[in-house]
């Protein structure tokens, strides 16, 4: 049977413990209160009984002491103040028992030396266990200096009172010695099932870290000579597949289907070059490091790049990025974002413009790529505006291409934000920005 009302005076203290060495010192003090408590009112009743006058106003004036104790607890005093009080109480009974009355040194007041320093150690802690401890045997040795006799046979309990009071008071100390000692080693048992348990579920789960880390390394080892082979065995053959068509357009315009080829093999070379330098920074790069780029520059190289596609749509590009604008961020990833962008925008744009252009504001620069062609779906540009890196399910990639989803990873490498809008008149503007 669980008997509730023994934790009634300490349920502030035990809500607000998790620890469980702390609980268990919690229920210690909640359990040895109660001991004293029934010890001394059948104290109380046989010196009554006996008609000892000292000792009933010695022990009524304790169960008083008692008394307050336990609604001093009940009100939310702190354990550990609750418990150097106790011990100062055990203090004074030896003081009282050595010093007030004819030959009080016997059995029960050593009990209460060992119950003072059990109690200061397993309650307290080493520090006040040692404290405590030199303070209890302290009485004894003044005892013993003021020439005080010790006799060869130490009486085991107080002269005058019968044996039934010696035997209560003997097993109320032994009792208490118990509990502290039962409640500790029981917590303390608790504390080492619980820590084996957490380490062998550890163990488990680093074993299965170990196992995965193993499996990523097969597979990043994998990937990387699947990098190397993409990037010789289908990127070679891709440029030089460009590079032919290239001029068979160019010796013969009038032919539309080789014109078509030239541009699609361009379009999916610098498709997968791009790409395969994002991948291998990725797999290179454990940081990315920011340096000084002309800004200008990289925005003509980017443009050199899609010239030849844009003249075959009847596009123009503008650079109306100044001279002399410098930047400080990572050169390559900012030329992938640039390079797909401006991709999408030559994509989607006939007989138009594509700019990019620079804007210099106080907290921000915006490096913004525009185009007049048919504008964006919402649902996209909503997406490029919001935090997600990866598109929603309404949203299918292959819609837009890969180029944006790399574009909003990249940014979040360079921190750097993205601001999607439609054009003033026609088409889209989307805005790199950096912070100062």
């Amino acid at each position: 049977m669980k008997l509730s009302f023994i934790d009634w005076p300490v349920q502030k203290q035990l809500a607000e413990e998790k620890n469980i060495l702390n609980i268990a010192r919690v229920k210690v003090l909640s359990l040895s209160l109660h001991l004293r408590l029934v010890s001394t009112v059948m104290l109380l009743a046989l010196y009554l009984a006996e008609d000892h006058t000292l000792q009933i106003q010695r022990v009524g004036f304790l169960m008083g002491v008692v008394v307050l104790y336990y609604f001093a607890l009940r009100l939310g005093l702190n354990w550990r103040s609750a418990i150097h009080i106790a011990i100062l109480v055990f203090v004074s009974l030896i003081w009282s028992n050595l010093f007030f009355y004819e030959e009080g040194f016997h059995v029960v007041t050593l009990q209460y030396v060992v119950i003072i320093s059990i109690y200061a150690f397993y309650g307290l802690g080493n520090k006040w266990g040692i404290f405590y401890s030199l303070f209890a045997i302290l009485p004894l040795f003044v005892y013993m200096y003021l020439a005080h006799q010790l006799g060869a046979a130490i009486p085991w309990g107080p002269m005058g009172v019968s044996r039934i009071t010696i035997a209560i008071l003997l097993l109320d100390n032994f009792l208490f010695l118990f509990l502290i000692n039962y409640y500790f080693f029981n917590s303390f048992y608790s504390t080492i099932s619980a820590l084996d348990a957490r380490t062998i579920e550890l163990s488990s789960s680093l074993a299965f870290q170990e196992d995965s880390q193993k499996q990523l390394e097969s597979e990043f080892r994998h990937q990387k000579l699947l990098l190397a082979s993409i990037s010789h065995d289908i990127k070679s053959p891709l440029r030089f597949l460009m590079a032919t068509t290239g001029r068979l357009a160019k010796s013969n315009p009038d032919l539309p289907t080789i014109r078509a080829i030239s541009q699609s093999s361009y379009r999916l070379y610098h498709f997968m070059k791009n790409l395969l330098e994002y991948t291998q920074f990725r797999y290179r790069n454990t940081q990315v490091t920011f340096n000084y780029l002309d800004v200008h520059e990289l925005v003509e190289q980017k443009f050199a790049i899609f010239m030849g596609e844009a003249e075959s749509s009847g596009n123009k590009f503008l650079n109306t990025v100044g001279e002399g604008v410098i930047l400080k961020n990572n050169v390559q990833l900012l030329s992938i974002m640039l390079h797909n962008l401006i991709d999408n925008a030559n994509k989607v744009t006939n007989k138009g413009i594509i700019e990019v252009l620079h804007r210099d504001y106080r907290e921000s620069v915006h490096l913004i790529v525009k185009d007049t062609g048919p504008g964006m779906d919402p649902a996209i540009i909503s997406w490029i505006n919001s935090s997600e890196k990866v598109p929603g399910k309404d949203l299918d990639p292959e819609r837009f291409g890969m180029g944006l989803v790399i574009v909003k990873e990249v940014s979040a490498l360079i921190n750097a934000g993205l601001f999607a809008q439609p054009n003033e008149k026609q088409g889209v503007a989307i805005s790199i920005i950096f912070q100062k």
